[in-house]
């Protein structure tokens, strides 16, 4: 699983270990209002949503469960990054959409 899955999963509860995500896989810097260049792919979308899910779900399956005072805030921030996943992703089918219909119109220009 990816650190980003350690990460959700457990924040350093439980014995768990928190490293902080590599470069490529954080949307922001270190702080919260630093700013990447780099732009979130599709496929890095499904991967943080993809995390997101075997955190929860792994939460939620073992043998016994037992709710915690942080699941409120746990899942407080599952939905905000749901929320956050959903947006971006339909800039990105602008996007897209976009870049297709210019690619439309530079073919049906240059047909004779």
């Amino acid at each position: 699983m990816t650190e980003s899955a350690v990460f959700l999963a457990d924040n350093g509860l439980d014995g768990g270990a928190t490293a902080p995500l590599p470069p490529a896989d954080r949307a922001t810097g270190t702080g919260n209002d630093a700013q990447t260049e780099e732009r979130i792919d599709r496929e890095q979308l499904l991967a943080i949503n993809s995390d997101l899910i075997r955190a929860l779900h792994r939460r939620i399956s073992g043998r016994r469960f037992r709710a915690n005072k942080h699941d409120g805030t746990r899942l407080a921030v599952a939905r905000a990054l749901v929320q956050a996943i959903t947006a971006h992703n339909q800039v990105l089918r602008d996007l897209e959409v976009e870049e297709l219909e210019r690619r439309i119109a530079a073919l049906e220009e240059s047909k004779p």
